[in-house]
């Protein structure tokens, strides 16, 4: 294997990585923002309220997104090990 190669391939590796947590970062990001317009509006700065409807928020959209996941996750896997054959000469 040259270095090349294993550059590429770490570089898809983080590429899919990336697109696969962006949906729950966002979701995250946004109910964390809302949570604390909310705070600073009502001014109630309890630290506690934010941690259940982000828990919430990511849980249903990773069950929301978890085939369209596992597909990447299997189509990088079957080109990475289909390619290995190749990589290895």
């Amino acid at each position: 294997m040259t270095p090349e190669i294993v550059t590429n391939i770490g570089k898809d590796l983080l590429q899919i990585t990336i697109v696969l947590m962006a949906p729950l970062l966002v979701v995250a990001m946004v109910v964390g923002l809302v949570i604390g317009i909310f705070q600073t509006v009502t001014s109630i700065h309890e630290q506690t309220i934010t941690f259940l409807p982000k828990v919430f928020a990511v849980m249903g959209v990773f069950l929301f997104c978890l085939p369209w996941m596992l597909r990447m996750i299997t189509s990088y896997t079957v080109n990475l090990l289909g390619n290995l054959t190749k990589y290895c000469q």
